[in-house]
């Protein structure tokens, strides 16, 4: 990893895809910039911003020439980039590398796409998607369904991934407040486990700067 640490520029609050790159940064204590933009607010389609992001989305992160306007890949690169947060043994064994491939997929995919984001766009958003209790509860069984899958043991003091935090937890504790805030209760083991997280100062301190 690299100690360098030029100008960062981050775009973007106020979203779950934005909390996940600001809650990263203050685990890693990396000093940077916010250009505190939110979505569908008409800031992403400036021209400005649509030169630094043609897909008019937050968040982007500016780290001098590089652009990168993907959360997850964000928070690959900064990890890779700052020390702050030591990959164990097991993380850097192959057979570590492809768990944590699996994991990420599963959170940014059964998790997030399949089932959260089409509960908010079905319910939160139904003005522009429209509204359907039928796919709403649907998308909720099914979150269930792969949430009771996650392998947490009973001991809930443990991270997702090895035995140090990562960008997955985060990935995963995200996915866990926002089922919450949309009603669907977790397992106990679940719950516990994002309790636990809840009380790392880089969680309180990424929800403070992505406040709106």
């Amino acid at each position: 990893m690299s100690g360098r640490q030029q100008e960062i520029v981050v775009w973007g609050v106020g979203t779950s895809r934005t909390f996940r790159v600001h809650w990263l940064l203050a685990e890693l204590g990396v000093a940077y910039t916010t250009q505190a933009i939110g979505p569908r607010t008409g800031e992403t389609k400036t021209t400005a911003f649509t030169a630094l992001n043609p897909k008019q989305k937050i968040p982007v992160l500016v780290h001098d020439d590089l652009i990168l306007s993907e959360s997850f890949a964000i928070m690959k690169h900064l990890r890779r980039t700052f020390q702050g947060l030591d990959y164990d043994e097991y993380q850097q064994t192959e057979t570590g590398l492809c768990q944590y491939d699996e994991i990420a997929t599963f959170c940014l995919m059964e998790l997030d796409a399949t089932s959260l984001y089409v509960i908010r766009r079905h319910e939160g958003l139904a003005e522009i998607y429209g509204a359907s209790n039928t796919v709403v509860e649907a998308a909720r069984a099914y979150f269930t369904r792969m949430i009771n899958t996650i392998p947490i043991p009973s001991s809930t003091e443990q991270f997702i991934w090895g035995s140090t935090f990562s960008e997955l937890d985060i990935l995963l504790t995200i996915n866990l407040d926002w089922a919450r805030a949309v009603g669907i209760d977790l397992p106990d083991h679940l719950a516990q486990y994002r309790h636990w997280i809840h009380q790392r100062p880089g969680y309180k301190d990424g929800t403070s700067r992505n406040a709106a």
